[in-house]
């Protein structure tokens, strides 16, 4: 509008310098027109409005050429000669962009009292109200303006938004559900369907977006967050058919394929997902996306179809070096390659620390332990100011049983980094491996003092809460924290259903430790605690099937275990 604005007056202004230069000139005085030539006319004094006008192109091309400070100069110039909404709305992203954020909300306030009726300049503030944080203030000059004009809903949309951002969900829903109902917009049902989403009421949250596109059925931010509330719900089937629907209408961008392929994944269907994924094949940072995600859940065959034909080009593309990696070395048990690949990856790569990471874990698996070290320290070097390689230093000596070795090093590593958590939990776990269970604790109290949604350190204390069988009440609420962030770990499932276990509440304990083997059915001690809650039920067959399934994983406990195979009724 400011370009309309400068359009509309300075052709005006133009003219009239124009018509001025050829104006006739006055009248001579008659006291002096024997004695003197006639004077040449004087050019008119131009109006403030072009004044305002030179001032605003002037702001332009000083930001062009990169000089903000005197833009700034320049509308401020203008706004002082000649201020429109526009202009105050211009400064203030100015200010703003400068970090001068009490200049842009205070000139915003001024040109709002200004021009009390500009639903922009209003709409400007409120932003930048919410840009700061303060987003009380936002809804309270979007309200005071509402009071004169209820009508404008746009206004109340925007100060149910704000309330979301804030968190507060409640509120939001209450703004948008007292809009009368011939009023309501699928915006209206749109921005109801997020609040429920906030409130975790996922029925009312399909139902709001079920309205918003039977009224709009091209609104495609309702169908997606209908697609990922059904996600939510672990409902794949609905998500996948909303996902679908997008796609088939056309909506083929690259976040909608990624959904379609991971949903589909997630319903066992590989070959369908494969088959989306190869229509964009020309598209490397969704191929390479999609065959992550196959390599995660151990689809290797699948990721190999996306990832061999980039191996054949030359040069193989960089981003691809670190999959195809991965699915030598998971995939085909081929690390020699896998290393092959990795040392590919140029230094000022993004996977290049990774690779590394990576390269070190290869490097020790493989038996050359010193080699892992040497690695290591060399990433140390390269990498003064990342702690990363410092923890896999300490892990190094961890695993071979270098306690006090890998607290020296992430001791150091905490003078440098003091508020780096994962180093104040790795401690915990040497502490832990050195058999100082109480000094463990109260790192791991340490850890949840400064983070209380660190999912690894509640589920370490509220597990060995559950081994001393002491304050069993705190350890079921730890980890129901933990699993509040993490609802599908299955070393947290085992840990709650240890905790019912403890606790006596054996129904609730055989469902959770279920649940966990069927999350991870690879471990020992798990299968050791299924066993001690099925004996414990009276469920002999079920313990006999458990003790045996653990000592087949040859863990740390299996003299132990063996023993209460034996009490169970069978030797082995």
């Amino acid at each position: 509008m400011i370009i309309t604005l400068a359009i509309r007056f300075l052709l005006p202004v133009l003219l009239a310098a124009l018509l001025g230069c050829a104006a006739h000139p006055a009248a001579p005085d008659s006291r002096a027109q024997s004695a003197e030539a006639p004077s040449q006319p004087s050019r008119p004094a131009p109006s403030a409005e072009a004044e305002a006008i030179y001032s605003y192109l002037a702001a332009r091309e000083l930001l062009q050429e990169q000089r903000p400070d005197e833009a700034i100069q320049a509308l401020e110039k203008a706004v002082a000669i000649e201020p429109t909404p526009e202009l105050y709305i211009d400064l203030g992203n100015l200010y703003w962009r400068a970090s001068r954020f009490a200049d842009a909300l205070l000139l915003l306030r001024q040109g709002l009292d200004k021009y009390p009726e500009s639903e922009l300049l209003l709409s400007t503030l409120a932003k930048t109200y919410a840009a700061q944080g303060r987003y009380d203030d936002a809804v309270l000059v979007l309200d005071d303006y509402r009071k004169k004009h209820p009508e404008l809903l746009d206004l109340a949309h925007e100060a149910a938004a704000y309330r979301m951002e804030q968190g507060n969900y409640g509120e939001a829903v209450d703004r948008l559900s007292a809009i009368p109902v011939d009023k309501v917009t699928p915006t209206t049902d749109f921005l109801l369907g997020k609040g429920y989403f906030g409130l975790g009421l996922y029925d009312k949250a399909i139902a709001a977006y079920q309205q918003s596109v039977a009224a709009d059925p091209e609104y495609y931010d309702a169908w997606i967050e209908m697609g990922l509330t059904y996600e939510a719900q672990k409902n794949y089937v609905d998500a996948e058919r909303v996902f679908s629907q997008l796609f088939d209408a056309g909506i083929e961008n690259q976040q909608i394929v990624f959904r379609l392929v991971d949903l589909n994944l997630k319903l066992n269907n590989p070959d369908k997902s494969l088959a989306l994924v190869q229509q964009f094949s020309d598209d490397l940072p969704l191929t390479l996306e999609a065959a992550n995600l196959f390599l995660n859940l151990a689809f290797y065959d699948h990721a190999a179809q996306l990832l061999d034909p980039l191996a054949q080009q030359r040069p193989i593309p960089e981003n691809a070096l670190f999959y195809l990696a991965i699915l030598e070395y998971e995939g085909r048990d081929n690390p020699e390659q896998a290393v092959k690949y990795l040392e590919t990856i140029p230094v000022n790569h993004p996977h290049y620390e990774r690779s590394l990471i990576f390269r070190i874990h290869l490097l020790y698996h493989g038996g050359d332990k010193d080699g892992a070290r040497q690695l290591c320290q060399t990433a140390i070097g390269l990498f003064p100011k990342q702690p990363e390689f410092r923890i896999v230093m300490a892990e190094l000596h961890e695993r071979e049983n270098e306690f006090e070795q890998a607290l020296d090093v992430l001791s150091l590593a905490a003078k440098q980094w003091p508020d780096n958590l994962t180093i104040l939990y790795r401690t915990g776990l040497v502490h832990d491996r050195m058999g100082d269970r109480a000094q463990a604790m109260a790192i791991m109290e340490r850890v949840i003092a400064k983070d209380p949604e660190h999912a690894d350190a509640l589920n370490f204390l509220g597990y060995s809460l559950a081994e001393q069988e002491r304050d069993l009440d705190r350890a079921l609420l730890l980890v129901q924290g933990a699993l509040q962030v993490k609802p599908d770990n299955g070393y947290f499932v085992d840990s709650l259903a240890w905790v019912y276990f403890k606790q006596k509440k054996l129904r609730l304990a055989w469902a959770e430790i279920k649940r966990a083997v069927e999350l991870v059915d690879s471990d020992p001690v798990i299968w050791e605690h299924y066993g001690d809650i099925a004996r414990a039920l009276n469920y002999t067959a079920e313990a006999r099937k458990a003790y045996s399934r653990s000592l087949e994983l040859n863990g740390d406990n299996a003299e132990a275990v063996r023993a209460k195979l034996n009490e169970t009724g069978r030797t082995r």
